[in-house]
């Protein structure tokens, strides 16, 4: 594998919140969701008020606040009894895409040391609540899980979920998907933004509220530059950041979480090696590769 998912769990930072720096880096040895998980609370103790991260978790680096009142589509995926109640639970990002459906990243519902799924009974979806550390807005309980029958977690190809939501959220606004083989999102220099609750600066330490960043997309001939051992692949994946200078990108903790392009959702926070660094964009999902597949599970 070619780099790092950017999930809490990938990121496997300490209590305090600084470690998982070099696991980051080594995104260009393995791939590494970019999720941002609390590791799990042992059976029978009590988590620490600073847990420390899951692997695979990541945080929006180089950008500001933002908010689930401007974006009430943006959504927190947690689980209380597996990473404590620490930040809610939170491990991945997600995107409402109906009153009913969650989509988000395939590997967010996978465990990594196991490399299957994982087994999270009280997986909830965490809708109006930009600020992780409040009880605002609800934490809605999950009636089912697709993940897409090609997602494999070896390649992160087809990385890519669509959760349903127990109880309807009809007054609650939805980011509508790209078109199925849609290219002019994707083009070399359109402006993206990501959002999320992952790492803000790449040392471990992740915020309790919402942060987005603008980032510009990558030529796929380019990103398949700075990856050469083959782990881009164009047909499933995105590349978007500063080529040359880095500085803003998903970290651990953002992983599922939405790429969005002129109001539409273009693509999921996946992988990458390290974060915000030079010649080493973020990897999304591209979500026009697979927007039919989406659609028929809503």
């Amino acid at each position: 594998m070619a780099g790092k998912r950017r999930t809490a769990e990938a990121a496997g930072a300490g209590a305090a919140g600084t470690a998982g720096a070099g696991l980051r880096r080594g995104r260009r040895a393995l791939l590494v969701l970019l999720a941002a998980l609390p590791l799990p609370v042992a059976a029978g103790t009590v988590a620490s008020s600073t847990p420390a991260l899951a692997q695979g978790q990541l945080r929006i680096i180089g950008g500001t606040g933002a908010s689930t009142q401007q974006e009430p589509w943006m959504v927190a995926l947690g689980s209380r009894s597996v990473y404590g109640d620490y930040r809610s639970g939170q491990f991945c990002g997600g995107t409402l895409v109906s009153p009913t459906k969650v989509v988000t990243a395939a590997h967010c519902l996978y465990d990594e040391s196991t490399m299957r799924p994982a087994d999270r009974p009280d997986l909830k979806v965490i809708v109006g609540r930009s600020d992780l550390s409040t009880s605002a807005g609800s934490e809605v309980a999950v009636s089912q899980v697709w993940i897409d029958p090609d997602y494999s977690m070896r390649s992160n190809m087809w990385d890519v979920a669509v959760l349903t939501l127990a109880v309807p959220q009809p007054g609650r606004g939805v980011l509508p998907l790209v078109d199925q083989g849609a290219t002019a999102p994707y083009r070399a220099g359109t402006v993206a933004t990501v959002f999320g609750w992952g790492d803000t600066r790449g040392n471990g330490q992740y915020p309790m509220t919402l942060h987005s960043v603008q980032v510009p997309m990558i030529a796929d001939s380019t990103c398949a530059q700075d990856y050469p051992d083959g782990a881009f692949r164009a047909s499933t994946m995105v590349c978007a950041g500063e080529q040359n200078q880095g500085g803003r990108d998903a970290c651990q903790g953002d992983s599922g979480g939405p790429l969005v392009v002129a109001g539409r959702l273009v693509g999921l926070v996946s992988w990458g090696a390290g974060c915000a660094e030079a010649g080493h964009p973020g990897v999304y999902t591209r979500v026009a590769a697979l927007a039919d597949a989406v659609r028929g599970q809503l």
